[in-house]
């Protein structure tokens, strides 16, 4: 008896631990085949101010078309609201925006305008951004990687897997200091099998870079082979910059605000970027969920091919991974240093599978 239960328990142990082996790169596979969607929001600072539900009607959409489009961020470019001194207006942003716990989590790159008042060429002082969205509304999310400086949520980094390949969001405020930018190179560094986007307010100017585009091209994204993306606003403009990095990839570099203080309907536009990992394509449309109405000229809307992102190697795929395998944007499964832990909906705490057999089919 004590013989056939040591071999039963031996068996169970090398099925446990293929089963492990497997699990993730079956996941990565079946994403691999899978769309995803990033939207993209430019500039809100006068919907805030003026027709906030324009705004509302915006992250409604997302919200609806989550499952449909597999929208997995919401990345604001920044200028969130017009006036930070007016509570009314960050009050009509996050009845809009809501939370970033909810279905379809967000990023927000701080604009001028969300900085205190008068300090946007100075200290670029943010307590009233804080204040409406502090580092503790977005720790939640099992996407959050961290903030700088550490207390606030002046810039931060978001992680998340989708498409068959890792992403890193990076939201830097605006004009970023150099400590700042300091910051974003070690983020990036520590990240090299995700593919990096950055998400930052002022950067180019249509299809030129400002003082800020070429500050962080020369001292950040040009530097990293990971690079892939970059998204900016503040300028009432719209256009695209491709360029090679120092190692030879790709980035496209992608800047749209349709905003305007003395007419509703063009600030109901947002960007709609959905990437097909079979194709190898990024498709880009503009698109107003309050008119039900798309921009279709070359500058809003166009296909980037050759993405080439960075895949993850096999060794990256099982260690240290949170692995969500229903699609249900909570972790299922996640490796520690000793072994493996497992949960479901079923389940109230964690379980280790080197010491109970629980769930064991489940995994399997």
């Amino acid at each position: 008896m004590a013989r056939v239960l040591a071999l039963t328990a031996s068996s169970l142990t090398l099925l446990a631990t293929a089963s492990y082996a497997q699990a993730p790169q079956a996941r990565a596979q079946a994403q691999a085949a899978e769309n995803f969607t990033l939207v993209m929001l430019p500039d809100t600072q006068y919907a805030s101010e003026y027709w906030p539900e324009v705004f509302r009607s915006q992250m409604q959409w997302v919200d609806t078309q989550q499952a449909a489009r597999n929208i997995e961020y919401v990345l604001h470019v920044g200028d969130v609201v017009d006036n930070s001194d007016q509570l009314a207006q960050w009050n009509n942003s996050k009845s809009a925006m809501g939370l970033p716990t909810d279905d379809v989590p967000y990023i927000i790159a701080p604009g001028n305008h969300d900085l205190d008042p008068g300090t946007a060429s100075t200290t670029r002082t943010t307590t009233r951004y804080n204040t409406h969205y502090p580092r503790s509304t977005f720790t939640g999310l099992p996407s959050f990687g961290g903030t700088y400086p550490a207390a606030k949520n002046d810039n931060t980094y978001h992680t998340f897997t989708a498409g068959g390949a890792d992403w890193l969001v990076l939201a830097l405020k605006y004009a970023p200091s150099a400590a700042e930018i300091a910051w974003a190179n070690q983020v990036v560094a520590a990240h090299p099998g995700h593919n990096a986007i950055l998400v930052t307010h002022a950067y180019q100017n249509g299809n030129t870079k400002d003082t800020n585009g070429t500050r962080l091209w020369n001292e950040l994204v040009s530097r990293h082979a990971n690079f892939r993306f970059t998204f900016s606003g503040h300028y009432h403009n719209a256009g695209r910059i491709t360029q090679q990095g120092i190692h030879g990839n790709t980035v496209h570099q992608i800047q749209a605000d349709y905003q305007n203080n003395s007419s509703r309907d063009p600030n109901s536009y947002l960007r709609v970027l959905t990437y097909n990992p079979t194709a190898d394509s990024l498709d880009v449309k503009t698109y107003s969920p309050f008119l039900n109405r798309y921009m279709t000229d070359a500058t809003n809307q166009f296909v980037l091919n050759n993405i080439n992102p960075v895949r993850p190697r096999r060794g990256e795929l099982l260690t240290g991974r949170q692995l969500d395998f229903n699609n249900d944007r909570r972790t299922d499964i996640f490796t520690t240093g000793d072994g493996w832990l497992y949960s479901s909906a079923a389940q109230t705490s964690w379980i280790d599978l080197a010491a109970s057999t629980v769930g064991l089919a489940d995994v399997r």
